[in-house]
């Protein structure tokens, strides 16, 4: 079975793949927090543009990772049917469940709309950075801070990386054995919830131990060669422009 594309490194000549790692990492923060803040559609329309002319320069699979989307709809979905029932405002008159109101579900559509951009932007940033770049950049930001372990910290921060896209490619592992085997069949969504979940976190836990027992068994070391980070003027300029915007957004927000 193929690999899932989200989260994943995806090797590309691009100019997106070529910036320095620690100018993409802080413009990927810069960029998030203005998709967690941004509270007009003007803005998130904004904010949509600059992500999808990241992922046409970065020649990342636009296609397939929007199809991978689906994992998080269930999240999005219930974050849209809470706040459609718990903020005040018009009912909604054709739904026959008393409470949903049209503030409510205009206020979770924008919430989804800011994860998926939120996701989409981190799968930009794993899918042009190597791991040993992601792991020297965090590394990097870290050592001017006393008392901090930064290789410590950064090792940790790579192991992360390193499983979630493990977890989402055993989680459609696991639900193409399950179609083979007639489990969606089931009427009972729980059941079927429940024979993914449990199963998944096994794998999870195994994993990691494996991954444990491979470092324990190659005698690692914190102790690394350090990467070499090189800034170009187009750098400076993209994390220029991502400041503009940031500061856009949080002068309409406040």
């Amino acid at each position: 079975m193929a690999e899932l594309n989200i989260f994943h490194y995806i090797p590309q000549k691009s100019p997106v793949h070529n910036m320095d790692a620690r100018i993409k990492l802080i413009c990927m923060i810069l960029l998030t927090v203005s998709a967690g803040i941004a509270s007009k559609t003007v803005d998130l329309s904004i904010l949509t543009c600059i992500l999808f002319i990241a992922l046409i320069v970065s020649r990342l699979p636009i296609k397939n990772l929007l199809l991978e989307i689906r994992y998080f709809l269930f999240l999005i979905g219930f974050v849209i049917v809470v706040n459609s029932y718990s903020v005040p405002g018009t009912p909604i008159t054709s739904i026959p469940i008393h409470g949903f109101t049209w503030e409510g579900l205009n206020f979770g559509l924008r919430y989804g709309w800011r994860l998926i951009l939120i996701f989409l932007m981190c799968t930009v940033l794993t899918g042009t950075t190597p791991l040993f770049l992601l792991k020297s950049v965090i590394e990097w930001f870290l050592a001017p801070i006393p008392w901090v372990p930064e290789a410590r910290v950064a090792t940790m921060f790579s192991l992360t990386f390193v499983l979630i896209p493990l977890v989402f490619d055993q989680a459609s592992e696991m639900q193409e054995a399950q179609k083979a085997r007639c489990i969606e069949a089931r009427k009972n969504p729980i059941r079927r919830v429940m024979s993914l979940i449990f199963p998944l976190l096994l794998h999870t836990f195994m994993r990691a131990d494996e991954m444990v027992l491979a470092m324990e068994s190659r005698c690692y070391s914190e102790v690394r060669t350090k990467a070499v980070f090189k800034t170009s003027t187009m750098d400076w300029l993209i994390l220029i422009f991502s400041g503009l915007i940031f500061s856009m957004i949080v002068f309409h927000r406040f």
